[in-house]
């Protein structure tokens, strides 16, 4: 083999290395473009979760204000008599929507929990996925270190 059959060759290798260590490089750009989303993702879930807690706490106020209320209109209602008949129906009624508002926010509060929980396991599974980012780097200057010697 002559020198210039070798160096054509070894010329040929080093751009296929080249190419090579290209494309590993636009993988990590777009891998470390899906965790830049993955995090803004994130911080929205976690600011979407904050909020809804707030807006559970205080259906739970309203609702207990709500259960006040009727009782108190039942109360009044029987001292009443029977002139204030219809009004026991309707603190009846209240009562019963109040303690349906009741369930709905203590089912709201579960779903917040599993929501929670759910946003605690992505946040886990990036920190597993930079780690495999940063293996890949290491990967990439291993085949950067053998490219140049």
């Amino acid at each position: 083999m002559d020198a210039e059959t070798g160096g054509a060759k070894s010329h040929a290798d080093l751009d296929a290395k080249a190419r090579a260590l290209a494309e590993e490089v636009a993988e990590l750009k777009s891998l470390a473009e899906a965790f830049e989303r993955w995090h803004q993702d994130m911080i929205g879930l976690t600011g979407c979760n904050r909020s809804l807690h707030g807006k559970g706490e205080d259906l739970v106020a309203v609702t207990r204000g709500l259960i006040m209320v009727s009782l108190n209109a039942a109360i009044e209602a029987a001292h009443a008599g029977e002139s204030a008949r219809g009004f026991v129906v309707v603190a009846s009624e209240v009562r019963s929507l109040a303690l349906q508002a009741q369930k709905l926010a203590a089912e709201l509060r579960d779903g917040l929990h599993k929501s929670n929980l759910l946003t605690a396991a992505t946040f886990q599974d990036i920190q597993a996925g930079g780690k495999m980012m940063m293996a890949a780097v290491s990967g990439l200057g291993a085949s950067v270190n053998r490219l140049i010697r």
